[in-house]
C-alpha cells in the first residue's frame, strides 16, 4: 500500500469507514458461501504484540489446517467455531490481499502483521476503533509502517489484474503465433500466475489441441498455432487471480482468509484463418519465334494469389499443354476456364472447339518466385522432346495444378484446380514453316545468245502468306509477301575453255568478281505453286522477264527468301547441278536419246515395279543413269514435292555402246496411287545431259488396293527386257563444242529437282 493509500485510511476515516463497510455489505454477500469451518488458536510468531488498553496482538488471529485468519473488526474477541464465508468482491483489493496471504503463508510475525494492518485498514468494519489501535500498533512496532508499504507495493507488482492474448500471422492465415501475456494492476507482465489459452474456431495450437495450459512467465510466451480450415477464431485467455473468504461473525470478531484462486477471463482476440492457398502459374514462351525441327520451351513460374501464402515445403508438380498448328483466323480473344472448371473439362471443351494438344510439359514447385524453363515432350511424362512442326502455325501453352493429381497432403492445402487461359498473349509463339523447293531449267546447254528459262516449284508457304499483317499483341510480325529469283554468271571472260575452273560450288553464292557475276535478280510472290522464270513470263510485278546468256560460261537460277515469323529462311543451292545452264560459243548437233520406260505400269499395293532407260547415242566416259521413284499421290496432286521410294539409284554406262537398256532396282509401294518416276543421264563430273520431266508418258506407275481376296502378285519384269521407243518418252540432246575443247556428249532436256535447306 502506498503512502496515499495510508493517508486517505489515517486521515479521512471517516469516509474510509463508510466505503469498507460498503465494499464488505455489498461485495460479501454477492459472493458464493464457503463451507463452516473449526479454527484453532494462532501458533506463535505469527503475530506482534503492543499495548492499548492491555496487551494485545496484530497478525494471525486464528488458523486451520491450511490457512491463516485475519481481523476486520476492532474490538471484537474471536469466535473459533465458524459458519459460512463468501467471497470478497473481485477487485484490486482483493487480489492484492488474497496474493500476500498466499505468498507469505509461511512467514514471520512482521509480515503477518502487515497483513492484518492492511486488512484493517481496508475492510475493518469498525474504522474509528480501528484508529485509535492502529496508532498504538505502530507506537510499539516503529519498522511495520514501512514493512505495510513494501508489501502492498509488492502485492501490487505480483498480483494479476488482466491476461491478454494478441496473434501474429506467419504464413499467410494459414499459421501464425498467440502471445499470451499476464499483467498487474500497471499493465506490467508478471510470472507466476497459471493461466489457459483456447482457440475458439478452425484453428488448433501446434499440439493439436484447441487448448494450452501454463504458468506466466517474465515476458510473454508464444504459442504457435495452423488453421484447419477457413473462418473466424476468437482466441481468448483465462487465468488465476488471487481470492479473499470473508466470515460475518455474529457477535463476534469478523474474519477474513485466503480464499484460493479461481479463473477469469482476459482480452480476447478475432482473426480469420484460412488453411487453404491459391497457387498461380506466371508462363511466358521462352522465344516468339520456333524454326520447325526445333523444341519447344515455356518458362513457367510459380506464384501465390494476393493475401495468400504458400505452405512451407509443400510440393506442387503442374501440368503443361502445348497446341500448335493453328491458323491466323484462331487468334481470337484468350479462351478462359469457368470459375469452378477442372484442367480436364477445359481441356475436353477446347477439343470440342477444335483444338488437341500435339504436345505436354510439366513442372514441379515448392515455393512462389521458382522458375523452370520446361521443354516440350512429345508424350505426357515422356522424354522424347517434341520438335515444332515443318507445316509451322501458331502454338499456345495451357497450364495447370490439378487437384487429383496433387498429394494427399497437398490436396489438403489446394481446393480446386488452377487454369491458365488458351490463346493468352504472353503463352503464344509462331512456329516456323520449312519451305520445299523444286526446279528445272528449260535447258541444260546452249549458246551465246540463247534465251533461259526455269521452272520453279514451291511448297510449304502457309495458304494464306502473304495476307498476315502482324498481331502487336502477340508480338509476332507480318508476312514477307516476296521471295527473290536470282541469276548468276560464272566462268572465264577470255577463254571458254577456263570456265570449267569456275563451275558453281558450294550452296551459296560467290561474291561478286570478274569470274563471278550477278545477272539479275526478279521479285516473285512468296506462295506455294509454280513458277515461271524469263521467256517472257511477268514477274511480281506485272514486268516480263527475258534472260539471254551474253557470254560462254555457267548460268545459274537462285530461288531465295529472306524469311519472316511465319516462315524460315529458303534458298536452292548455288551449286545445284538442276539450275544451272552451261553456255558454248559454237553448237555441234549430235542427237543421243533417252527413251523410259516403267514395268510394268499398274502393280497392286506391296507389288514390286522397276523404271528401264534405253540410251541411243554418243555418252562421254564415265556418264551414269539416275532413278528417283517418288511415293504415291493422289492424282491431281504436284508430282516431286513429297518423299521418294527410290532416291537418285545410280546405274552405270557403258560408253563403248551406241545403243543400251539400264534398268533401275525394283521397288514396292505401300500404298495406292501414282508413282512418278524421273530417270536422268549425267556426266562424270554430275551434270545432267539429258531428262525429262515428271509425269511424261511412259513414267507412271499406278498402284491399286488389293482386292478382296487380294489377286495373285504379278510376276517380277524380266530385268532386261527391250523399251520401244514408241511406248516410252524420247527425249533428244544437243552436244555443244567450246572453241579449243574436245566435243561432249551433253544432253539438254526439261528438269526438276527439289532442294531443302
Amino acid at each position: 500500500m502506498n503512502m496515499v493509500v495510508f493517508r486517505r485510511c489515517q486521515s479521512a476515516l471517516g469516509v474510509a469507514a463508510v466505503m469498507a463497510l460498503a465494499l464488505v455489505a455489498s461485495l460479501v454477500f454477492a459472493a458464493m458461501p464457503a463451507a463452516a469451518v473449526t479454527l484453532s488458536r494462532a501458533d506463535a510468531g505469527t503475530f506482534l504484540r503492543y499495548e492499548h488498553g492491555g496487551e494485545q496482538v496484530i497478525g494471525v488471529m486464528a488458523k486451520d489446517s491450511t490457512n491463516n485468519y485475519y481481523c476486520i473488526e476492532s474490538g471484537e474477541r474471536v469466535e473459533y467455531q465458524l459458519g459460512e464465508s463468501v467471497k470478497l468482491r473481485d477487485d484490486d483489493t482483493a487480489r492484492r490481499l488474497g496474493w500476500l496471504m498466499d505468498h507469505y503463508r509461511d512467514g514471520t510475525a512482521a509480515e503477518h502483521a502487515a497483513i492484518a494492518v492492511l486488512a484493517h485498514d481496508l475492510l475493518d468494519l469498525k474504522p474509528d476503533t480501528w484508529k485509535s489501535r492502529r496508532v498504538s500498533v505502530m507506537r510499539d512496532n516503529p519498522t511495520l509502517r514501512r514493512k505495510v508499504e513494501q508489501m502492498w507495493e509488492e502485492a501490487g507488482s505480483n498480483a494479476p489484474a488482466n491476461a491478454t492474448v494478441t496473434r501474429t500471422y506467419a504464413e499467410g492465415t494459414r499459421t501464425g503465433r498467440v502471445t499470451v501475456s499476464v499483467t498487474n494492476a500497471q499493465g506490467k507482465t508478471i510470472a507466476g500466475i497459471r493461466y489457459a489459452a483456447t482457440l475458439n474456431g478452425p484453428a488448433v495450437f501446434a499440439n493439436g489441441s484447441a487448448t494450452v495450459t501454463g504458468i506466466s512467465g517474465a515476458e510473454p510466451i508464444v504459442y504457435s498455432w495452423k488453421a484447419t480450415g477457413e473462418g473466424e477464431v476468437k482466441a481468448s485467455v483465462a487465468y488465476d487471480r488471487k481470492q479473499v473468504d470473508v466470515f460475518a461473525v455474529a457477535g463476534g470478531q469478523d474474519l477474513v482468509r485466503y480464499g484460493g484462486s479461481s479463473q477469469v477471463s482476459g482480452k480476447a482476440v478475432n482473426f480469420s484463418v484460412r488453411k487453404e492457398f491459391v497457387p498461380t502459374l506466371g508462363t511466358a514462351v521462352a522465344a516468339k519465334v520456333v524454326d520447325a525441327g526445333q523444341p519447344v520451351v515455356d518458362t513457367v513460374t510459380s506464384g501465390v494469389d494476393d493475401g495468400d501464402s504458400w505452405a512451407s515445403g509443400l510440393e506442387l508438380r503442374a501440368s503443361g499443354w502445348y497446341f500448335d498448328g493453328l491458323g491466323v483466323g484462331d487468334l481470337s480473344e484468350p479462351v478462359m476456364p469457368g470459375a469452378d472448371e477442372t484442367a480436364k473439362e477445359f481441356i475436353a471443351r477446347l477439343g470440342t472447339m477444335g483444338f488437341r494438344p500435339s504436345a505436354y510439359g510439366e513442372a514441379s514447385f515448392t515455393a512462389p518466385g521458382q522458375r523452370v524453363d520446361v521443354r516440350a515432350t512429345a508424350e505426357p511424362g515422356g522424354d522424347a522432346a517434341y520438335e515444332a512442326p515443318r507445316g509451322g502455325g501458331f502454338g499456345t501453352w495451357v497450364w495447370a495444378f490439378e487437384v487429383e493429381k496433387l498429394s494427399d497432403t497437398a490436396r489438403q492445402y489446394i481446393g480446386k484446380d488452377v487454369v491458365s487461359g488458351f490463346l493468352e498473349y504472353t503463352e503464344t509463339n509462331s512456329n516456323r514453316a520449312r519451305v520445299s523447293v523444286e526446279s528445272t531449267v528449260t535447258e541444260h546447254t546452249g549458246v551465246v545468245g540463247s534465251e533461259l528459262s526455269d521452272t520453279i516449284t514451291v511448297d510449304g508457304f502457309p495458304d494464306d502468306h502473304g495476307s498476315f499483317d502482324g498481331n502487336v499483341k502477340l508480338g509476332i510480325g507480318a508476312d514477307r509477301a516476296m521471295a527473290q529469283v536470282s541469276v548468276w554468271w560464272a566462268g572465264d571472260p577470255n577463254d571458254s575453255a577456263g570456265d570449267e575452273a569456275y563451275r558453281p560450288q558450294g550452296e551459296t553464292p560467290p561474291a561478286e568478281d570478274s569470274n563471278h557475276r550477278l545477272i539479275g535478280v526478279w521479285d516473285y510472290p512468296a506462295v506455294n505453286g509454280r513458277i515461271r522464270v524469263g521467256a517472257g513470263a511477268p514477274d511480281a510485278h506485272g514486268d516480263p522477264v527475258h534472260i539471254v546468256a551474253e557470254s560462254h560460261g555457267w548460268y545459274v537460277f537462285v530461288w531465295s527468301f529472306d524469311g519472316d515469323d511465319r516462315v524460315m529462311p529458303a534458298s536452292s543451292a548455288y551449286d545445284d547441278a538442276w539450275e544451272r545452264v552451261r553456255i558454248w560459243d559454237v553448237a555441234r548437233p549430235r542427237k543421243p536419246a533417252l527413251t523410259t520406260q516403267v514395268e510394268p505400269g499398274i502393280v497392286r499395293v506391296d507389288e514390286p515395279f522397276r523404271d528401264t532407260a534405253r540410251i541411243v547415242g554418243d555418252v562421254p566416259e564415265g556418264a551414269y543413269v539416275t532413278f528417283t521413284a517418288y511415293e504415291a499421290v493422289e492424282e491431281g496432286a504436284v508430282p516431286g514435292m513429297n518423299g521418294v521410294l527410290l532416291d537418285e539409284a545410280r546405274a552405270e554406262v557403258d560408253h563403248t555402246l551406241f545403243e543400251q537398256t539400264i534398268a533401275s532396282p525394283q521397288v514396292r509401294s505401300p500404298k495406292a496411287g501414282l508413282v512418278y518416276w524421273r530417270a536422268s543421264l549425267r556426266s562424270r563430273d554430275g551434270d545432267v545431259l539429258v531428262s525429262h520431266e515428271l509425269g511424261v508418258e511412259g513414267e507412271t506407275v499406278t498402284v491399286e488396293a488389293p482386292d478382296d481376296p487380294p489377286a495373285e502378285p504379278k510376276a517380277d519384269p524380266e530385268p532386261e527386257k527391250p523399251v520401244l521407243s514408241h511406248t516410252g518418252a524420247g527425249v533428244v540432246a544437243i552436244i555443244v563444242v567450246g572453241s579449243g575443247a574436245a566435243a561432249a556428249a551433253i544432253g539438254a532436256l526439261a528438269f526438276r529437282r527439289r532442294s531443302r535447306r
